[in-house]
């Protein structure tokens, strides 16, 4: 009776542990924010963020990179849309091409990807308010995804 009573704490235990570990280690949508990149303001007119770049080492298989899972969240008192250009400054030069032309709504979310480009190349986002020039706050966050492929 005493030894079943023990392996019955013992089980108890056990399983509580167990569960205390899965809750550490469950996924959750906030420990993966380390991932993105994060920027927000307001705007009236036009927007340009800075110039961003990753630094990969030289034994790195790096070969393309991305923008991923993009998200742009605004509010104005305007409604309508504006234009979400997302640029590439090839490496060498000092002229900006845009690769993607997002309409984003001025009140809501709009998501949005890139196509790859070269890991040396540099990449901005400009923001600019198409009709009526309220401003527009804004909150942008993106994964820059970099691929051997």
């Amino acid at each position: 009776m005493k030894t079943m009573k023990r392996n019955w704490i013992m089980i108890i235990a056990f399983a509580v542990i167990i569960s205390g570990i899965g809750g550490l280690v469950s996924p959750k949508e906030a420990e993966a924010s380390w991932l993105f990149t994060n920027r927000s303001g307001y705007f009236s007119n036009y927007v340009e963020t800075q110039n961003y770049q990753g630094t990969y080492s030289s034994s790195s298989n790096v070969k393309s990179v991305s923008i991923m899972s993009g998200t742009i969240t605004a509010n104005s008192t305007a409604g309508g849309t504006f234009v979400l250009y997302i640029q590439k400054r090839p490496y060498g030069t000092s002229q900006w091409q845009t690769i993607r032309t997002v309409f984003a709504n001025k009140n809501g979310t709009t998501h949005f990807e890139s196509p790859k480009f070269s890991p040396r190349d540099g990449y901005r986002f400009k923001l600019v308010n198409l009709g009526i020039k309220n401003r527009v706050n804004y909150k942008m966050q993106w994964i820059p995804w970099a691929s051997a492929y």
